[in-house]
Parts: C-alpha cells; sequence; structure tokens
C-alpha cells in the first residue's frame, strides 16, 4: 500500500467533533453540561485553526519540494 502525506486538517476536525461527541455523551450521564449555544461557535473556531494549520502545513511542504527539485 502507498503512503500518503498526513492531511491536518482532517484529522483535527475528526478529533474535536469526536471530542464535542465525547462531551454530550459524558453530560448524557453526569451533571457536566455542554452549553450549545457554546459548543458550535468553539467547533467554528477550531475548524478556521485546523483549516489555518492544514494550509501553512501544505505550504511549507510544497516549499520544500519545491527548493529540493531546484537542487537537483
Amino acid at each position: 500500500m502507498r503512503r500518503h502525506s498526513l492531511d491536518v486538517f482532517s484529522l483535527v476536525s475528526g478529533l474535536l467533533i469526536l471530542g464535542f461527541a465525547i462531551a454530550y455523551f459524558i453530560g448524557g450521564y453526569s451533571d457536566f453540561r455542554l452549553d450549545g449555544r457554546l459548543a458550535f461557535p468553539l467547533l467554528l473556531v477550531g475548524l478556521g485553526i485546523a483549516g489555518l494549520t492544514g494550509a501553512l502545513v501544505a505550504q511549507s511542504r510544497s516549499d520544500r519540494e519545491l527548493e529540493s527539485e531546484s537542487h537537483e
């Protein structure tokens, strides 16, 4: 199987959604409550940060590939 590069945005997005799902699950069985008015904006901010991080990683990777091609 061919190895592929890490997709930071997908990884962080999945972890964020999993985190919120776990928080709601725990809230159903304990006194901990995740306020829905706060959860959605936090999710959007987290996705924005993940998108920015993914874009920066992709740009860095692209710059390294161009640099290595120019040295050949």
